[in-house]
This record gives C-alpha cells, sequence and structure tokens, in this order.
C-alpha cells in the first residue's frame, strides 16, 4: 500500500508539481486558520460576555477575514484538484495507450489481459488517481484539524476529548470494510461491464442492425442487454442497502455523542470548570472535531477502494512486454525461410500451427489458400511478426525474425486486413494514412487510384472529398472502400504486402479482378495474398495449401493441378465461380 501511494503521488508530481504544491500549502493554510478561529471564538464570547465591545469587534473581524481567506484557500485547492484531474487522465491516458500499443498482439488473445485493460481505463476515465491524491490530501487536512480542535478539547476537558473520540470510532470500521467490498464488487462485475458494453454495440453497429432486423432478434438482444444491466444493478442496489444501514448506525453513535458532549460541558459550567467562552468554544471544537474526524475516517476508508483501481493501472502498465530485437531490418532480402515453426494460442494445448517449413522469394507474389480455420491467418501473423513462434525460426535473409527491430521492420510491410477501417476522412487521408508523412504526394496517389479503377472518387481531380455518411460525406460501395484499402496499403512505400481476405465479402469474380490489379500494381514487392477463394491462384508465382494448421502442399497452380490433392478438390468446388 505504501509503495502504491508513494508511486501514484510520484507520478502526480511528474505531471503536475505546481498544482501539487499550491495544495500542500491550502492544505496546511486551512488547518491552522480553522484551530486559530476556534480560539478566537472563546475569546470573543468572553469580552462580549464582559461586555468589551472594541476588543469583541476586533475579535469578530479577524475571525470574519480569517473565514475569508480559509474559504480562497479552499478554492484554490479543489481548482487545483481539477486541474489535476484533467492533466492526469489526459498524461496517463496517453501513456495507457502507448503501454498497450507496445504489448503483443498475443497478449491481447489473454482473456485476464483484456481485463486487466478495461480497470485500467475506468481507473483513468473515473478519476481515481485524482480521488487517491484528493483523499490523502485529506487526511492530512484533517489530521491537522483533528489534531488542533483535540489539543483544545483536551485543554477544556479531557472527558470531552475522550467522548469525542468514541464517537467517530464506528465511521473508521465501516468505511474501512465497505471501501475494500466495494472494489471487489467492480471487480467482479468488470465481465459483466464487458458484455454489456458488447451488447449495446451492437444497436449502434450498422452492419449488427442490418442483421438483428432481418433476423428479428432485437428482443432477444434487448433481453440478453436487460439481464445483464438488472443483475447489475441488483448486485450494486444490495452493496447501497448495506452501505445506508452501517453509516444510519454510524450517524446516530455520533449523534448520541454530541449530546453527550453537550451535558458534560453544561456540568462542566456549573461547577465553575468551564468560562461561557470556553463553553461555547468547546462545543465548536466539538463539532469540528466531530468533522474532522468523520472526513478523516471517511478519506482514510476511500484509500483502500481509489489504491485498489488505482493498482490496477499500475498491474497493465507493469505486463512484461515481449522482449523485441534491436536489428535494423534489411529490406534487401533475397527471401523468406520458414523453418519448422509451431505455433498455440494462449492457455490452449492445440497447436494452430504445426511443423510448416517453406520459402518465399524476395519479390515473389505468393498465395495461401485452405479452408477457414486451416491456420492461414495465423501463419500471416508469424510471418508479419504479429504473433512469435514458439519453436522454429523465421528468417528475412540472414535475419531472425525476433531479432528485428518491430519499428525498423514495419516501416517495410503493408497489412489489409479482412476488417479494414473505413475511415471518416478525406479521401487523401483515406489512401495516405499508411504512409502520413506523403499526404501531400498527390500525384502517386492519383496514379494508385486510376490503377485500382477508383479515379469516379475524384471530383475535378480533388482529393479533398469527404468519405462516409458519418460525416455527410460521400458514401462508398462495398467494393470501392476495398479497392480503398488495397490502395492504401500499396501507397506506402514498403518492400512487403500482406492482403489478408480483405475481398472476402466481394463475390468471387469481382474478388479475382481486384486481387489481379493489385498484382499489377505490387509487381515489384514481396506479396502475400491470404484467401479460402482460389480465382487468383493463376496469376501468383506460388501457391501454398493449409489444411488444418499443417502445409500440405506447395506449388504452381499448374503443378498442384496434377497432383490432384488438397488444391485440386479446392478447385474443382470452385471452378464454377470464375469465368474461363
Amino acid at each position: 500500500m505504501k509503495e502504491l501511494l508513494f508511486r501514484s503521488l510520484k507520478d502526480i508530481y511528474r505531471i503536475v508539481p505546481q498544482s501539487l504544491i499550491v495544495q500542500v500549502i491550502c492544505m496546511i493554510a486551512q488547518a491552522i486558520m480553522m484551530a486559530v478561529n476556534t480560539w478566537l471564538v472563546s475569546v470573543f464570547l468572553n469580552y462580549v460576555y464582559i461586555k468589551n465591545i472594541k476588543i469583541s469587534i476586533v475579535c469578530l473581524i479577524i475571525i470574519w477575514c480569517i473565514f475569508i481567506v480559509s474559504e480562497i484557500a479552499n478554492s484554490l485547492f479543489y481548482s487545483c484538484m481539477v486541474k489535476i484531474d484533467s492533466k492526469i487522465a489526459m498524461k496517463l491516458g496517453i501513456e495507457l495507450g502507448e503501454k498497450g500499443a507496445h504489448l503483443s498482439l498475443i497478449q491481447y488473445e489473454d482473456v485476464e489481459i483484456n481485463n486487466q485493460l478495461k480497470r485500467a481505463k475506468e481507473c483513468i476515465e473515473n478519476g481515481r488517481f485524482s480521488d487517491l491524491s484528493l483523499s490523502v490530501f485529506n487526511i492530512l487536512t484533517e489530521v491537522l484539524k483533528v489534531a488542533s480542535t483535540l489539543f483544545i478539547l483536551l485543554r477544556f476537558s479531557p472527558l470531552l476529548a475522550l467522548v469525542s473520540l468514541l464517537s467517530v470510532i464506528p465511521y473508521f470500521i465501516v468505511r474501512m470494510i465497505r471501501g475494500k467490498e466495494f472494489y471487489e464488487l467492480k471487480k467482479y462485475q468488470a465481465a459483466g461491464e464487458r458484455r454489456r458494453n458488447y451488447l449495446y454495440h451492437l444497436f449502434g453497429d450498422k452492419r449488427a442492425v442490418k442483421e438483428l432486423r432481418m433476423f428479428g432478434i432485437e428482443a432477444y438482444i434487448e433481453e440478453k442487454l436487460y439481464q445483464t444491466r438488472d443483475t447489475m444493478n441488483y448486485e450494486l442496489w444490495d452493496f447501497k442497502k448495506r452501505d445506508i444501514r452501517s453509516f444510519f448506525v454510524c450517524e446516530i453513535l455520533c449523534k448520541a455523542g454530541y449530546v453527550l458532549s453537550i451535558v458534560i460541558a453544561v456540568l462542566l459550567l456549573l461547577n465553575h470548570m468551564l468560562d461561557f467562552g470556553m463553553l461555547a468554544a468547546a462545543l465548536i471544537a466539538f463539532s469540528a472535531f466531530q468533522l474532522a474526524t468523520k472526513y478523516f475516517l471517511i478519506s482514510l476508508g476511500r484509500i483502500p477502494e481509489c489504491a485498489a483501481f488505482v493498482n490496477d493501472y499500475y498491474e497493465f502498465i507493469d505486463i512484461k512486454e515481449d522482449i523485441s530485437g534491436n536489428e535494423k531490418f534489411e529490406s534487401d532480402f533475397d527471401q523468406i525461410n520458414v523453418k519448422n515453426i509451431y505455433f498455440s494460442y494462449p492457455n490452449t494445448k492445440h497447436l494452430t500451427i504445426s511443423n510448416i517449413s517453406f520459402d518465399i522469394k524476395n519479390g515473389e507474389s505468393v498465395a495461401i489458400v485452405g479452408n477457414n480455420g486451416s491456420g492461414k491467418t495465423t501463419l500471416v501473423k508469424l510471418l508479419t511478426g504479429l504473433y512469435k513462434a514458439q519453436k522454429g525460426e523465421i528468417l528475412y535473409g540472414k535475419q531472425n525474425i525476433k531479432s528485428l527491430e518491430p519499428k525498423s521492420f514495419y516501416q517495410n510491410v503493408s497489412i489489409v486486413i479482412q476488417d479494414f477501417i473505413k475511415y471518416e476522412m478525406s479521401l487523401r487521408e483515406n489512401i495516405g494514412i499508411s504512409d502520413w508523412k506523403n499526404l501531400d504526394d498527390t500525384f502517386r496517389m492519383q496514379k494508385i487510384l486510376k490503377k485500382m479503377d477508383l479515379s469516379e472518387l475524384m471530383e475535378d481531380c480533388s482529393l479533398n472529398i469527404l468519405l462516409g455518411n458519418e460525416f455527410e460525406g460521400r458514401e462508398l460501395s462495398i467494393g470501392q472502400w476495398q479497392k480503398l484499402a488495397i490502395a492504401r496499403g500499396i501507397f506506402k512505400e514498403s518492400s512487403i504486402i500482406v492482403l489478408d481476405e480483405p475481398t472476402a465479402a466481394l463475390d468471387p469474380v469481382m474478388e479475382t479482378n481486384i486481387l489481379k490489379l493489385f498484382l499489377q500494381i505490387s509487381n515489384k514487392k514481396t506479396a502475400i495474398i491470404v484467401s479460402h477463394r482460389i480465382g487468383i491462384c493463376r496469376e501468383v508465382d506460388k501457391i501454398i495449401v493449409m489444411k488444418n494448421g499443417k502445409l500440405v502442399e506447395i506449388g504452381t497452380h499448374n503443378e498442384l493441378l496434377q497432383k490432384k490433392g488438397e488444391y485440386y478438390q479446392l478447385y474443382k468446388m470452385q471452378q464454377k465461380w470464375y469465368v474461363e
């Protein structure tokens, strides 16, 4: 706990040092002024009692001035807190994103890491860092207030001080217990929140809405959403009911202590152990002590809750990243050598890739084909370094992919995936975002658009036309979006380009035509096309046939037809789709 508090406060100081220092000054000033005011009230009432008007007025003015200064300090304290909250959220949010970007793709296959990321995001979005720092400062502030008021009470009556202490102890016990229970509840509900957010997403996704409407399953999804929501709300409400009951008992005990303090103070006055001013000041001090102690205990009780959420952030930040190499990638490699690679996903013993070996020459076009679930996409992720093989090695020339510096490698690799992004931006940005430093290369963009048969998108040779209907731009057909995604991949100056079934939603003939255009444009690059269709296979230099995670055949279109093996069977099944 100490280490966590120190680390979080250190991070806050790193980001907003001036605001933190100002808060400390305001905190100390408030505590001192409260104690001084309590003492001044006693002096003021005594001078009023003896009818010394001049000194009474002076005391009253000083009290009023202290109140004003105290409120200024309080306002400044919370102004700094707002500044801390916004800057912390922005800075730590960026650092969280950077951490996520440095994790390997395979790590995101782990459900626990996804849950950790969700909890870390919630920590930032819900302002848990500023809550923790506020709790710490409130503790320090209230400690000073408690110490000063307790000192005054002890000077007046040790019995009053004892009653004060006993009346606030229940708050401490309840807050400590409930804070830990609340965190456990939120941690337990993390999976439910993910399900709820997913179901909400279905109603906001254009593709999902179409299917919901066609199948008439809106009511079914709504019911699942309500069930998830109601379960979570019931658990939260049950917790709050117990919370309310606990604090009700605490408030009763606290008020009973205050009533008892009045009785004790009056008895002391009647026995001439207190004067009138001391009586009033003692009651004010008692009330201030209870309030300060209550806030102290509430803040102290919030520490485990806040610290637990902050700990979620650091747990994700501290996730060990896969060790990357530091070799600069040499793009003039002679060939890619894949040697006896094996791969399985986390938490499973099933081999997704088993003992695969082959080579691809630099500048060669290759099609990786096979039925769904054959391991094609996983193989591509291994070839592009997104996943790392558990056994075997992948060499680019003489360089092992595991020893390559990721940034250097990915500067030379372009990937177009099936679930490519439709950027609701300009046509220029949709093409050039893959190599954004060359967004002004209008000539190259126009050339690629022309070759991809997308010239009609340019109005008066303008690349600034807005695409997508999110911001009232021009909507494209599925085929146009997919051509644009491929154009984006080609625009990037890379020596290797990979297409992982980006045209799967098109009909086989259109898919083949688009892929032919792609091969024509990228004829000097090492081109890898992943597909469960074989329409493009006659156009490539080499075909790799996958089945059940194994390489079953490799060769050219004609060579594999002559073998009459797996590729031949696929070809015979799909032959009717293509124009001879």
